[in-house]
């Protein structure tokens, strides 16, 4: 998939290129922490520092606008997973996710959730 063309499939070198141009990372560093706080892509940089002037300068003045991109964020998710958009949650992180799962099942006794020992759900 190609972000630019969501039909389209994506070359490596086209991968290599737009990672190259998303991550700023200092030449010869490679970053393999993948699990934490990771660098954040440019157009991620960008938006998150528009949405702060935007709030800061307004509040929650757009806030409907807001609702409007989560909507079509949503769709977006929906059309890549080939889901419902009924059936796409945004949480913060991988760890919340998990835990609005595990306390929203409907456990019964004797149910076991089997999880690595050294597993760092993210």
């Amino acid at each position: 998939m190609s972000l630019e063309d969501p039909d389209k499939s994506a070359t490596s070198v086209e991968v290599d290129a737009l990672a190259a141009s998303e991550f700023s990372l200092a030449e010869g560093l490679v970053y393999l922490n993948h699990a934490a706080v990771a660098p954040w892509p440019q157009r991620t940089a960008h938006a998150v520092a528009a949405f702060a002037r935007e709030n800061a300068d307004v509040g929650a003045r757009h806030y409907p606008r807001w609702l409007q991109k989560e909507q079509e964020l949503r769709s977006q998710a929906a059309k890549l997973l080939n889901a419902s958009g009924e059936d796409i949650a945004f949480t913060k992180n991988t760890s919340e996710g998990l835990s609005i799962v595990a306390y929203g099942f409907p456990w019964r006794s004797g149910d076991n959730v089997v999880v690595p020992r050294d597993e760092f759900p993210s």
